[in-house]
């Protein structure tokens, strides 16, 4: 919706159609009235339009350098995005890594504690014969 929104600026009365809200139209005014109203204090010989000219100037550089640095941060964003994303493929990475080592770990574990108790079963059924052997001993060393 079109609104008119009535402004005073360097003493001229406006009527401005638009669709942004009036109290932001009014403070834009204000604005450009208070910076063409220095300027015109600052020197009597300068015209409300070379006034105004002038504000423009200023108000086009600010736009421009703001522009740039805008585009600056989005490109830095852009960046710190781009860092965000191959450090989060890095950490999945390793995580993917981490997991298959725990798994080995997990398997070489297993693999020694079978390892161990094959080789106490071994242990066990070699002193189960050393005594046998020594049982046999025993028992011919009193039958003779």
């Amino acid at each position: 919706m079109v609104n008119k929104v009535r402004v005073n600026i360097a003493g001229t009365p406006y009527a401005i159609a638009t669709t942004d809200p009036e109290k932001y139209i009014q403070s834009l005014a204000k604005k450009l009235d208070e910076d063409i109203t220095k300027l015109l204090d600052a020197n009597e010989n300068l015209s409300v339009t070379k006034a105004a000219v002038f504000c423009a100037m200023d108000y086009l550089d600010e736009y421009r350098k703001s522009t740039g640095s805008a585009e600056n941060m989005r490109s830095q964003i852009q960046d710190y995005i781009a860092d965000a994303a191959r450090a989060k493929l890095a950490e999945d990475k390793a995580k993917a890594e981490n997991e298959v080592l725990r798994r080995e770990a997990a398997a070489l574990r297993e693999q020694l504690e079978k390892m161990r108790s094959k080789e106490a079963r071994r242990e066990e059924r070699a002193q189960q014969a050393a005594q046998q052997t020594a049982g046999r001993s025993e028992g011919m060393e009193q039958k003779g």
